[in-house]
């Protein structure tokens, strides 16, 4: 997520200057009947990729369900501006993490539920605040699969996220002028728009249709596959082929004009913009091939078979392959932002929120690094100027790996570990540095991962042991010397 606009606003100001049985011994054997193990009722081998260990979370609980792993999703979505009505049917395949009697997940308490099935048998779910929890006829076991397929209608709702941050105070699905939409949703809020296991831990592949009137655009996260129009309507679809965390899904309704370009080695891009605001927006989409090029020296490849901008209503976020910018976010400087998030969040993502700071950390370093590079600078006036405020940023919001619960994405997130990152690349050297920042991403792609795990990678990884250092950086109530 883009961090508060303003700050860094300032600061650049203040800077710029499966086997057979075996063979039968004798007759009596040979004529033994072989047992076959009994099929499984769904089977779940199409969408191994999207399997997770889904967690509890330590900052946000009432978000995701451990229990149960959600593979894949196949949303059906249909939007009515004049109404400002959604429509969808989400279809999701699952599995039990451990035995269970009922499948719960994050739905919004706005839309309302006009058929659940399980397996194609009809379900009587029962739908509290912003839970859905479907009985089954019969317990699945630890491992089992289902198919949960929930069709429902509504008028959306974005859900207050109680946080200080003024442009994520309300998350998820929004509605503007003339009945445009949009839904942008971290720490959660995916939940305002499907039924989903609101929680990073929980990654999932992904195919989404979306059907608007004819002459709007429907856009998605992940990879673009076409358009269909009937009559007076148009469907947009869009497959994930790569786990995708839910707050890093994109719900776009409007009326966007759409660009196509190519990054390194033609990965496809595609820009999604209204007439009006092409002038302001086009320019700045049009450096993303030039940024991604510039990630991937310092990264490697992009972990991606796709990319795109989506110029939405607001904020800025690092939607999967589709980056969402607001007008105020619409710099170049962002996009270098959040498409570093690819590396560092989408393709390895925070197994909680309490590691936001490996999202943000890694992204605001390679923003200004980017940045000073773009300008011709070294980046150590710039770290220099952010630590002057990281004493601050520390006594308001706690510390990067302990921040307070209402202080979801405050700088304290995103400066203190950029600096803390600044500081093991000038003990490491250059060259070990951008090593390691290539060799993180790649080795733990689609994945989720924590401190810990980032600690013992980083010191098997240089043969130098870090754990001090990083842990200093982000417990530590006041700035590290």
């Amino acid at each position: 997520m883009r961090r508060p606009p303003l700050l860094l606003l300032t600061l650049l100001l203040a800077v710029s200057g499966c086997g057979a049985p075996p063979p039968a011994t004798n007759q009596a054997q040979s004529a033994q009947p072989v047992a076959l193990a009994p099929r499984p009722e769904v089977d779940l081998s199409a969408y191994e990729k999207g399997r997770s260990q889904p967690v509890k979370d330590p900052v946000f609980p009432a978000y995701g369900n451990p229990a149960i792993d959600v593979l894949h999703y196949d949303l059906t979505l249909g939007w009515k501006p004049s109404s400002r009505t959604l429509t969808g049917t989400a279809k999701l395949t699952l599995r039990a993490v451990k035995p269970v009697t009922r499948l719960t997940v994050d739905f919004g308490r706005a839309l309302k539920v006009d058929q659940v099935t399980v397996n194609g048998t009809s379900a009587r779910p029962r739908h509290t605040g912003n839970d859905l929890s479907v009985p089954l006829a019969k317990p699945l076991k630890a491992g089992e699969g289902a198919v949960v397929t929930v069709r429902y209608h509504g008028r959306p709702r974005p859900v207050d996220a109680k946080q200080r941050r003024k442009d994520i105070s309300m998350l998820g699905f929004h509605t503007g002028d003339g009945g445009r939409a949009w839904a942008l949703q971290e720490p959660f809020g995916a939940f305002t728009w499907f039924p989903v296991n609101d929680h990073p831990s929980d990654e999932a592949l992904y195919d989404v249709a979306i059907t608007v009137p004819k002459g709007w655009s429907g856009v998605a996260h992940g990879t673009f596959k076409g358009k269909s129009t009937k009559g007076r309507t148009s469907t947009f679809r869009w497959k994930s082929t790569d786990p995708v965390a839910s707050y890093l899904t994109v719900f776009a309704a409007d009326k966007f004009r759409m660009y196509k370009d190519k990054g390194p080695r033609g990965i496809p891009i595609t820009y999604w913009i209204r007439p009006q605001d092409t002038a302001n927006s086009l320019a700045v989409a049009h450096r993303t091939p030039a940024i991604m090029k510039w990630l991937e020296k310092k990264l490697g490849p992009y972990p991606f078979p796709s990319a795109g901008l989506v110029a939405t209503s607001d904020s800025g976020m690092e939607t999967q392959q589709m980056i969402a910018l607001g007008p105020r976010f619409m710099e170049p400087s962002v996009v270098a932002h959040e498409l570093a998030h690819h590396w560092f969040g989408n393709t390895v993502t925070p197994r909680t929120w309490r590691d936001l700071w490996l999202n943000e950390g890694f992204a605001m370093y390679f923003e200004l690094q980017w940045y000073a590079d773009d300008q011709g600078h070294s980046i150590d006036p710039y770290i220099a100027s952010i630590r002057r405020l990281d004493a601050k940023l520390r006594k308001e919001n706690g510390p990067p790996g302990r921040y307070r619960r209402d202080s979801f994405a405050q700088s304290n997130v995103y400066y203190g570990p950029a600096i803390m990152l600044h500081e093991i690349r000038e003990r490491l050297g250059d060259k070990r540095f951008f090593a390691m920042t290539k060799a993180w991403p790649q080795e733990h792609r689609n994945t989720t991962q924590d401190r810990a795990s980032f600690i013992k990678w980083i010191n098997e990884h240089t043969g130098e042991d870090f754990t001090e250092l990083i842990d200093t950086w982000l417990d530590s109530t006041t700035t590290p010397r």
